[in-house]
Protein backbone atom coordinates (compact mmCIF):
# COMPACT_ATOMS: atom_id res chain seq x y z
CA UNK A 1 0.00 0.00 0.00
CA UNK A 2 1.37 3.43 -0.86
CA UNK A 3 2.64 5.39 2.17
CA UNK A 4 0.45 8.43 3.16
CA UNK A 5 -1.67 10.51 0.76
CA UNK A 6 0.69 11.79 -1.92
CA UNK A 7 -0.56 10.65 -5.39
CA UNK A 8 1.21 8.20 -8.20
CA UNK A 9 0.79 9.73 -11.66
CA UNK A 10 0.53 6.63 -13.57
CA UNK A 11 1.76 7.99 -17.62
CA UNK A 12 1.42 5.63 -20.73
CA UNK A 13 4.93 5.07 -22.38
CA UNK A 14 6.57 3.39 -25.30
CA UNK A 15 9.34 1.31 -24.26
CA UNK A 16 11.65 -1.44 -25.89
CA UNK A 17 10.85 -4.58 -23.96
CA UNK A 18 13.21 -7.21 -23.74
CA UNK A 19 11.74 -10.70 -25.20
CA UNK A 20 14.61 -12.88 -25.65
CA UNK A 21 18.48 -13.16 -25.02
CA UNK A 22 19.81 -16.03 -27.58
CA UNK A 23 22.49 -17.02 -27.69
CA UNK A 24 23.99 -18.32 -31.48
CA UNK A 25 27.81 -18.77 -33.26
CA UNK A 26 28.45 -19.39 -37.05
CA UNK A 27 31.42 -20.90 -38.58
CA UNK A 28 32.24 -19.64 -41.90
CA UNK A 29 34.93 -21.95 -43.66
CA UNK A 30 37.20 -20.59 -46.96
CA UNK A 31 39.91 -21.72 -48.83
CA UNK A 32 42.59 -18.42 -49.76
CA UNK A 33 44.58 -19.09 -52.67
CA UNK A 34 47.87 -16.90 -52.62
CA UNK A 35 49.49 -15.39 -55.53
CA UNK A 36 53.06 -16.83 -54.64
CA UNK A 37 54.69 -19.63 -52.47
CA UNK A 38 53.84 -18.94 -48.62
CA UNK A 39 56.38 -20.28 -46.08
CA UNK A 40 53.92 -19.51 -42.93
CA UNK A 41 51.12 -17.70 -42.33
CA UNK A 42 52.43 -15.13 -39.70
CA UNK A 43 49.17 -14.09 -38.74
CA UNK A 44 45.58 -12.97 -39.63
CA UNK A 45 43.08 -10.01 -38.24
CA UNK A 46 39.41 -10.44 -38.80
CA UNK A 47 36.67 -8.27 -37.91
CA UNK A 48 32.88 -8.92 -38.80
CA UNK A 49 31.06 -6.17 -40.43
CA UNK A 50 27.54 -5.15 -41.00
CA UNK A 51 25.69 -7.64 -39.43
CA UNK A 52 22.11 -7.52 -39.78
CA UNK A 53 19.49 -10.05 -38.64
CA UNK A 54 15.94 -10.30 -40.34
CA UNK A 55 13.27 -12.36 -38.44
CA UNK A 56 10.69 -14.46 -40.09
CA UNK A 57 7.34 -14.05 -38.58
CA UNK A 58 4.49 -16.47 -39.04
CA UNK A 59 0.90 -16.17 -37.86
CA UNK A 60 -1.68 -18.55 -36.44
CA UNK A 61 -4.96 -17.06 -38.05
CA UNK A 62 -3.85 -14.68 -41.04
CA UNK A 63 -5.18 -10.95 -41.53
CA UNK A 64 -7.28 -9.58 -44.45
CA UNK A 65 -5.80 -6.60 -44.57
CA UNK A 66 -1.90 -6.16 -44.93
CA UNK A 67 -2.04 -3.27 -42.38
CA UNK A 68 -3.95 -5.37 -39.63
CA UNK A 69 -6.77 -3.29 -40.01
CA UNK A 70 -9.56 -5.11 -38.59
CA UNK A 71 -13.01 -4.52 -40.21
CA UNK A 72 -16.32 -5.60 -39.35
CA UNK A 73 -17.39 -9.10 -40.14
CA UNK A 74 -13.53 -9.79 -40.71
CA UNK A 75 -11.28 -12.24 -38.53
CA UNK A 76 -8.96 -10.73 -36.27
CA UNK A 77 -5.00 -11.17 -36.45
CA UNK A 78 -3.67 -13.78 -34.32
CA UNK A 79 -0.93 -13.18 -32.68
CA UNK A 80 2.57 -13.50 -34.06
CA UNK A 81 5.34 -15.66 -33.85
CA UNK A 82 9.57 -15.59 -34.63
CA UNK A 83 10.67 -18.95 -36.01
CA UNK A 84 13.50 -18.15 -37.36
CA UNK A 85 16.45 -15.68 -37.63
CA UNK A 86 18.22 -15.19 -40.51
CA UNK A 87 21.86 -13.33 -39.61
CA UNK A 88 24.15 -12.18 -42.32
CA UNK A 89 27.49 -10.28 -42.47
CA UNK A 90 30.65 -9.97 -43.87
CA UNK A 91 33.86 -11.05 -42.78
CA UNK A 92 36.75 -8.71 -43.28
CA UNK A 93 40.42 -10.65 -43.09
CA UNK A 94 44.11 -8.91 -43.21
CA UNK A 95 46.13 -12.10 -44.28
CA UNK A 96 50.04 -11.81 -43.14
CA UNK A 97 52.35 -14.81 -44.55
CA UNK A 98 55.83 -15.26 -45.39
CA UNK A 99 57.16 -16.05 -48.79
CA UNK A 100 59.89 -18.10 -49.95
CA UNK A 101 62.34 -15.47 -49.98
CA UNK A 102 61.17 -14.67 -46.25
CA UNK A 103 59.05 -11.45 -46.89
CA UNK A 104 56.34 -10.74 -44.98
CA UNK A 105 53.06 -9.96 -47.85
CA UNK A 106 49.71 -9.22 -46.88
CA UNK A 107 46.79 -9.27 -48.59
CA UNK A 108 42.70 -8.86 -47.76
CA UNK A 109 39.79 -10.66 -48.54
CA UNK A 110 35.80 -10.18 -47.81
CA UNK A 111 33.81 -12.88 -47.05
CA UNK A 112 30.02 -12.56 -47.18
CA UNK A 113 28.26 -15.27 -45.20
CA UNK A 114 24.20 -16.05 -44.36
CA UNK A 115 23.23 -18.41 -41.42
CA UNK A 116 19.41 -18.69 -40.55
CA UNK A 117 18.82 -19.65 -37.06
CA UNK A 118 15.47 -21.42 -36.18
CA UNK A 119 13.85 -20.47 -32.41
CA UNK A 120 12.47 -23.00 -30.60
CA UNK A 121 9.88 -22.80 -28.96
CA UNK A 122 8.79 -19.73 -31.55
CA UNK A 123 9.21 -16.59 -29.59
CA UNK A 124 5.59 -14.78 -29.51
CA UNK A 125 5.62 -10.95 -30.37
CA UNK A 126 2.73 -8.17 -30.10
CA UNK A 127 3.33 -6.29 -33.49
CA UNK A 128 5.93 -7.55 -35.90
CA UNK A 129 6.48 -4.05 -36.78
CA UNK A 130 7.73 -2.94 -33.51
CA UNK A 131 10.54 -5.88 -33.49
CA UNK A 132 13.92 -4.98 -33.69
CA UNK A 133 16.73 -7.10 -32.90
CA UNK A 134 20.03 -6.19 -31.76
CA UNK A 135 23.74 -7.78 -31.48
CA UNK A 136 25.40 -7.95 -28.61
CA UNK A 137 28.82 -9.30 -26.72
CA UNK A 138 30.40 -9.88 -31.00
CA UNK A 139 33.44 -12.02 -31.14
CA UNK A 140 35.03 -13.40 -33.76
CA UNK A 141 38.42 -16.18 -33.75
CA UNK A 142 40.29 -17.55 -37.08
CA UNK A 143 42.16 -20.78 -37.24
CA UNK A 144 44.00 -21.56 -39.91
CA UNK A 145 46.21 -24.18 -41.64
CA UNK A 146 48.48 -24.03 -44.46
CA UNK A 147 47.93 -27.45 -46.34
CA UNK A 148 49.81 -26.53 -49.43
CA UNK A 149 51.97 -23.65 -50.64
CA UNK A 150 49.96 -21.18 -52.24
CA UNK A 151 46.49 -22.17 -49.91
CA UNK A 152 45.32 -21.05 -46.76
CA UNK A 153 42.60 -23.25 -45.04
CA UNK A 154 40.25 -21.01 -42.54
CA UNK A 155 37.86 -21.36 -40.21
CA UNK A 156 36.18 -18.22 -38.53
CA UNK A 157 33.85 -18.66 -35.50
CA UNK A 158 31.19 -15.52 -34.86
CA UNK A 159 29.61 -15.99 -31.31
CA UNK A 160 27.04 -13.29 -30.41
CA UNK A 161 24.05 -13.07 -28.69
CA UNK A 162 20.69 -11.41 -30.32
CA UNK A 163 18.74 -9.08 -27.77
CA UNK A 164 15.40 -9.30 -29.57
CA UNK A 165 12.88 -6.50 -28.33
CA UNK A 166 9.75 -5.02 -28.98
CA UNK A 167 8.31 -1.60 -28.90
CA UNK A 168 5.39 -1.31 -26.42
CA UNK A 169 2.93 0.84 -24.74
CA UNK A 170 3.10 0.60 -20.86
CA UNK A 171 1.84 2.10 -18.32
CA UNK A 172 4.53 3.18 -15.28
CA UNK A 173 4.55 5.02 -12.12
CA UNK A 174 6.38 7.89 -11.67
CA UNK A 175 8.33 8.71 -8.98
CA UNK A 176 7.16 11.88 -7.32
CA UNK A 177 9.43 14.79 -7.10
CA UNK A 178 11.06 16.41 -3.66
CA UNK A 179 8.86 19.22 -4.68
CA UNK A 180 5.59 16.97 -4.37
CA UNK A 181 7.13 14.91 -1.38
CA UNK A 182 8.18 17.85 1.28
CA UNK A 183 5.25 18.53 3.10
CA UNK A 184 3.23 15.76 2.15
CA UNK A 185 2.40 13.40 5.15
CA UNK A 186 4.35 10.28 4.38
CA UNK A 187 2.59 7.66 6.81
CA UNK A 188 0.09 5.09 6.10
CA UNK A 189 -3.25 5.63 8.33
CA UNK A 190 -1.33 7.60 10.16
CA UNK A 191 -4.30 8.37 13.29
CA UNK A 192 -4.56 3.93 13.32
CA UNK A 193 -8.14 4.17 12.37
CA UNK A 194 -8.09 0.78 10.33
CA UNK A 195 -8.09 -2.29 12.09
CA UNK A 196 -8.21 -5.88 11.56
CA UNK A 197 -9.71 -6.85 15.16
CA UNK A 198 -8.53 -5.64 17.88
CA UNK A 199 -4.79 -6.53 17.58
CA UNK A 200 -3.88 -6.01 13.75
CA UNK A 201 -3.45 -2.52 12.70
CA UNK A 202 -4.04 -2.66 8.62
CA UNK A 203 -1.35 -0.67 7.46
CA UNK A 204 1.05 -1.16 10.96
CA UNK A 205 3.54 -4.08 11.96
CA UNK A 206 2.26 -4.67 15.40
CA UNK A 207 3.14 -6.75 18.52
CA UNK A 208 1.23 -7.01 22.10
CA UNK A 209 -0.86 -3.70 20.99
CA UNK A 210 -4.44 -3.51 21.17
CA UNK A 211 -7.24 -1.22 19.66
CA UNK A 212 -8.33 1.69 22.36
CA UNK A 213 -11.17 3.92 22.14
CA UNK A 214 -9.39 7.00 23.40
CA UNK A 215 -8.41 8.51 20.59
CA UNK A 216 -6.60 12.15 20.16
CA UNK A 217 -8.28 13.12 17.05
CA UNK A 218 -10.90 10.37 15.60
CA UNK A 219 -12.01 6.99 16.57
CA UNK A 220 -9.11 4.80 17.62
CA UNK A 221 -5.50 4.93 18.71
CA UNK A 222 -2.71 2.19 19.96
CA UNK A 223 -2.14 1.40 22.95
CA UNK A 224 0.99 -0.23 23.53
CA UNK A 225 0.91 -2.71 26.11
CA UNK A 226 -1.67 -5.53 25.90
CA UNK A 227 -0.34 -7.27 28.18
CA UNK A 228 1.03 -4.87 30.15
CA UNK A 229 4.56 -6.89 31.83
CA UNK A 230 5.64 -7.29 28.45
CA UNK A 231 7.78 -5.29 25.85
CA UNK A 232 5.07 -4.32 22.73
CA UNK A 233 6.33 -2.74 18.97
CA UNK A 234 4.43 -0.65 16.85
CA UNK A 235 6.20 0.40 13.32
CA UNK A 236 5.81 0.91 9.85
CA UNK A 237 8.31 1.07 6.66
CA UNK A 238 8.22 4.14 4.10
CA UNK A 239 9.56 2.98 1.34
CA UNK A 240 12.20 4.21 -1.52
CA UNK A 241 9.70 6.35 -3.34
CA UNK A 242 9.53 8.27 -0.51
CA UNK A 243 12.92 8.05 1.70
CA UNK A 244 15.21 9.75 -0.50
CA UNK A 245 19.03 10.35 0.44
CA UNK A 246 19.91 13.99 1.01
CA UNK A 247 16.03 15.39 1.99
CA UNK A 248 15.63 16.06 5.53
CA UNK A 249 12.58 13.99 7.93
CA UNK A 250 11.19 14.88 11.08
CA UNK A 251 8.84 12.56 12.90
CA UNK A 252 6.15 13.76 15.40
CA UNK A 253 3.49 11.88 17.28
CA UNK A 254 0.74 11.90 20.56
CA UNK A 255 1.46 9.96 23.19
CA UNK A 256 -0.04 9.10 26.46
CA UNK A 257 0.05 6.92 29.56
CA UNK A 258 -3.22 4.42 30.42
CA UNK A 259 -3.62 4.09 34.02
CA UNK A 260 -3.16 1.01 35.86
CA UNK A 261 -6.53 -1.76 35.86
CA UNK A 262 -8.11 -2.01 39.16
CA UNK A 263 -6.01 -4.38 40.36
CA UNK A 264 -3.70 -5.22 42.81
CA UNK A 265 -0.64 -5.01 43.20
CA UNK A 266 1.26 -3.10 40.23
CA UNK A 267 2.63 0.18 39.43
CA UNK A 268 1.89 3.58 37.39
CA UNK A 269 3.49 4.31 35.15
CA UNK A 270 7.00 2.00 35.32
CA UNK A 271 7.82 2.20 31.53
CA UNK A 272 9.87 3.47 28.63
CA UNK A 273 8.58 4.74 25.54
CA UNK A 274 11.20 5.10 22.52
CA UNK A 275 10.21 6.14 19.15
CA UNK A 276 12.81 6.06 16.40
CA UNK A 277 12.69 7.12 12.73
CA UNK A 278 15.87 5.11 11.19
CA UNK A 279 17.07 5.10 7.82
CA UNK A 280 18.38 1.66 5.78
CA UNK A 281 20.61 0.32 3.22
CA UNK A 282 19.38 -2.22 0.55
CA UNK A 283 20.55 -5.18 2.89
CA UNK A 284 19.21 -3.78 5.61
CA UNK A 285 22.07 -2.35 7.36
CA UNK A 286 21.32 0.83 9.56
CA UNK A 287 22.53 4.40 7.83
CA UNK A 288 21.22 6.83 10.36
CA UNK A 289 17.84 7.89 12.57
CA UNK A 290 16.66 10.26 15.15
CA UNK A 291 15.57 8.64 18.61
CA UNK A 292 12.68 10.22 21.67
CA UNK A 293 12.83 8.22 24.60
CA UNK A 294 10.16 9.34 26.92
CA UNK A 295 9.25 7.77 30.56
CA UNK A 296 5.92 6.72 31.43
CA UNK A 297 6.21 9.88 34.29
CA UNK A 298 6.55 12.08 31.50
CA UNK A 299 3.33 10.59 29.95
CA UNK A 300 1.06 10.76 32.57
CA UNK A 301 -0.65 14.21 32.30
CA UNK A 302 -2.50 13.36 29.02
CA UNK A 303 -2.19 13.67 25.13
CA UNK A 304 0.94 15.40 24.49
CA UNK A 305 2.70 16.17 21.24
CA UNK A 306 6.21 14.68 21.19
CA UNK A 307 8.57 15.38 18.04
CA UNK A 308 11.98 13.67 17.39
CA UNK A 309 14.96 15.80 15.77
CA UNK A 310 15.03 16.09 11.77
CA UNK A 311 17.44 13.79 10.38
CA UNK A 312 18.65 13.70 6.74
CA UNK A 313 18.16 10.41 4.52
CA UNK A 314 21.77 9.31 3.84
CA UNK A 315 23.26 8.04 0.41
CA UNK A 316 22.44 4.75 0.10
CA UNK A 317 19.49 4.88 1.63
CA UNK A 318 16.37 2.23 0.48
CA UNK A 319 13.72 2.35 3.44
CA UNK A 320 12.89 4.33 6.08
CA UNK A 321 11.54 2.80 9.39
CA UNK A 322 9.12 4.41 12.08
CA UNK A 323 9.00 2.58 15.06
CA UNK A 324 7.69 2.61 18.72
CA UNK A 325 8.67 0.36 21.48
CA UNK A 326 6.85 0.21 24.92
CA UNK A 327 9.53 -1.28 27.53
CA UNK A 328 8.03 -2.02 31.14
CA UNK A 329 10.64 -1.25 33.63
CA UNK A 330 12.04 -4.40 35.66
CA UNK A 331 10.72 -3.26 38.97
CA UNK A 332 8.48 -5.05 42.23
CA UNK A 333 5.46 -4.52 42.13
CA UNK A 334 5.17 -4.62 38.39
CA UNK A 335 4.44 -2.16 35.97
CA UNK A 336 0.27 -1.96 35.82
CA UNK A 337 0.23 1.28 33.11
CA UNK A 338 -0.01 1.13 29.40
CA UNK A 339 0.49 3.58 26.41
CA UNK A 340 -1.83 5.06 23.63
CA UNK A 341 0.07 5.92 19.90
CA UNK A 342 -2.23 8.52 17.75
CA UNK A 343 -1.86 11.01 15.12
CA UNK A 344 1.90 9.61 13.86
CA UNK A 345 3.56 12.05 11.09
CA UNK A 346 6.36 11.90 8.83
CA UNK A 347 7.32 14.52 6.23
CA UNK A 348 9.87 15.34 4.52
CA UNK A 349 11.14 18.82 5.37
CA UNK A 350 13.61 20.02 2.56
Amino acid sequence: MPNGTLPLDCVLVKLPIVLADVPGSISVDNVTCLEEVARKVDHIDVVVRDLEADPHFTTEVGCNSPKATIHFGEPQCGPSFIRSITIHGEIHKQIYYVNKDDDVRHMAEDIPFTKNIVLNPPLPVSNPGNVDIDFRNVDVNVDFELPRASRIQQVATISFVLKITEDQQVFIRVCPSPDQICGTELVADPSLENWLGDNTPVAWSASNVVRSDTAHTGTYSAQLGDNRQESANLSQTINATFARAGLNYRMCFWARSVAPEAQIGTQANQFTLTAELVFFDANGNRLAGSTVTRTGTELSNGWQQICAQNVTAPEGTALALVSFLFEPNNVQPPNGSAVLIDDVSVMCMS
